[in-house]
């Protein structure tokens, strides 16, 4: 828990310059604190299966490379926002969810098996956004309120009618202040998640337009953009109202929590593919999310609120799909590569073993091969050879990396003789 912000410090915070070029330790483009950072990734707040119209069309829905940066690995954070005196706050298991769905989208990285192996494909002159992501830590933000009457307010009749609502200089004077006051990383791959909890509305600026939760024609269920002193961040409004992004859909966690871990999704991906809106982006100005918010694509298992379309390190969960410029369309996950190897027939101790790997992408090529050899040695290339110093069964392994930054695995156990007898197992 962090102790409380005074409200002059905050409104302070608002007006720090964008020629703060970052926070100490920030190795971030000097240009990117040169410019103001226009708000991105704004999910329309569309309801349940709300079609857009007009329909995509794939021969101009493709992202454009712009010439920015993208992510090659990233660390999240999140800051749940409680803001002492207010009464706001989350639900049970509200933020346990959100910890946890951050976690395993971390423990699954590399694989093509949910959306964000999607990312590869996007490029800056470095090399793909890489699905590589870290956990980093979570924050529970007790500042209070600026006092009221508030900086924006919600159109009426649109939204819910949250009774605090403030605009994104605002958020991100927080945002700012909770990273610096705690010593919180601020490197070139960290990002940021602003939650806030029910009742808590926003708005891009002091007008009447672009507010959480706004209905269909301003409103939006979320975004990301950059502070003015270089934080890489998202605000993830509450989600789970009737009628509102996307919140009727299937729950798998059973809790409030589930479209907003959606929302998320979309924006991490958009901040890896698009940190700051100047790469990956298609003439209509939307991001690899936007393209997708209405798109669940079919269900793995399920029924009714259980059902769930993603499995991340064993977790359930309902998640809109991406854009993938390979396919033009929109895609629940990455095409697996395809990889097997082949072993010599007769294997021996202290004798040199050939291994050839076989392998392709559907989309790109194979630019590693690393091999482990279940005797603590490992191996580099198409073909590898190893020697193994005693008799006994090895578990081989082989990992690829794909030109996404995917890998893919394929293992068999051996068995490798004593000198001068066959081997006792087929070749792998």
């Amino acid at each position: 828990m962090r102790r409380p912000l005074p409200v002059a410090a905050v409104l302070a915070l608002a007006l720090v310059s964008a020629a703060v070029s970052s926070a100490p330790g920030r190795a971030a483009p000097a240009r990117a604190a040169a410019r103001a950072h226009p708000i991105a990734g704004l999910i329309r707040d569309v309801p349940t299966g709300t079609r857009i119209r007009p329909p995509i069309v794939a021969g101009t829905a493709n992202l454009a490379y712009g010439g920015g940066p993208v992510l090659h690995s990233n660390r999240t954070h999140v800051i749940f926002w409680q803001p002492s005196g207010s009464g706001l706050g989350f639900d049970a298991t509200y933020e346990a969810l959100i910890e946890t769905f951050l976690g395993r989208v971390a423990a699954d990285s590399h694989k093509t098996t949910n959306p964000y192996g999607l990312s590869g494909q996007y490029r800056d002159n470095q090399g793909p956004a890489v699905y590589a992501s870290t956990y980093g830590s979570a924050v529970t933000d007790a500042d209070p309120l600026p006092p009221a009457p508030y900086a924006c307010a919600e159109p009426a009749g649109t939204g819910p009618g949250w009774p605090v609502c403030l605009t994104d200089a605002q958020l991100q004077a927080e945002v700012d202040h909770v990273v610096t006051a705690d010593q919180l990383p601020n490197g070139v791959g960290d990002v940021y998640f602003l939650v806030l909890p029910q009742g808590f509305g926003s708005c891009v600026s002091s007008g009447p337009g672009n507010c959480a939760l706004g209905g269909s024609g301003t409103g939006y269920c979320g975004y990301h953009s950059q502070t003015a002193l270089g934080v890489l961040y998202a605000v993830i409004p509450y989600n789970a109202v009737p009628g509102h992004c996307q919140s009727d859909n299937p729950r798998p966690s059973g809790s409030s929590a589930d479209p907003t871990i959606s929302t998320i999704s979309h924006e991490h991906n958009e901040m890896v593919t698009d940190p700051e809106s100047d790469a990956w982006i298609n003439p209509d100005g939307n991001e690899d999310g936007d393209l997708c918010i209405t798109n669940f694509g079919p269900t793995l298992a399920g029924n009714g609120s259980d059902a769930y379309n993603e499995v991340i390190d064993g977790g359930h969960y309902y998640l809109q799909e991406e854009w993938s410029n390979e396919n033009r369309a929109c895609q629940p996950r990455a095409r697996p590569d395809r990889l097997w190897f082949q072993t010599p027939v007769h294997r021996q101790a202290r004798r040199p073993l050939r291994f050839t790997a076989h392998a392709s992408m559907p989309y790109g090529s194979i630019t590693a091969y690393n091999w482990y050899y279940g005797d603590g040695a490992t191996g580099h290339g198409r073909v590898a050879t190893h020697a193994y110093r005693r008799p006994g069964s090895y578990r081989l392994v082989l990992r690829t990396t794909d030109s996404a930054g995917n890998w893919a695995y394929d293992a068999v156990t051996i068995g490798i003789s004593r000198p001068g007898t066959r081997s006792p197992t087929k070749p792998g």
